[in-house]
């Protein structure tokens, strides 16, 4: 690599892997995060809980929940194995899910994402923003395919 190239790539580097670190489960991050299919909540104060179970496929199936409302997707996994689950549209969990082909050992949550660890129970506060069918899925390399999505619809009032 060309000296003139070196210092720039390596500062580059320096000031991604600095945005990583920080207090808080994602850095330096905003308490509202918008995404794909919504927007991300830090702070998830008092919203009403929804309940999902996965043990190879969800239960329940679907959910039907009102355009601009806000909650905390409580998912619990009842499988004997760790599961990263991600919330998106189908571009995002495509996208996402390539990143985890490519780093199949990537264990971390973002603001979409929960790790979830065999029998535990993790919690995605969420504002649902945008209107449309949103999949929530484990994006993890080993299981994608394997087992349908849990189908979000975000409809008017």
């Amino acid at each position: 690599m060309p000296d003139r190239l070196k210092y720039p790539v390596v500062l580059l580097l320096a000031g991604t892997l600095s945005l990583s670190q920080g207090s808080g489960a994602h850095g330096f991050l905003p308490d509202e995060i918008p995404m794909a299919a919504g927007t991300a909540l830090r702070n998830p104060a008092d919203f009403p809980i929804v309940s999902v179970n996965f043990y190879n496929s969800w239960t329940p199936s679907r959910l039907d929940i009102p355009h601009q409302h806000s909650v905390r997707l409580r998912l619990t996994n009842r499988s004997d194995d760790w599961h990263l689950f991600a919330l998106g549209d189908d571009a995002a969990l495509r996208d996402q899910a390539l990143i985890h082909k490519l780093m199949p050992d990537l264990r971390k949550d973002y603001p979409n994402t929960r790790l979830s660890e065999p029998g535990s129970t993790v919690t995605l506060p969420w504002r649902f923003d945008r209107e449309g069918t949103f999949s929530l899925r484990c994006v993890r390399a080993a299981h994608q395919g394997r087992s349908e999505a849990l189908t979000i619809e975000v409809a008017p009032r």
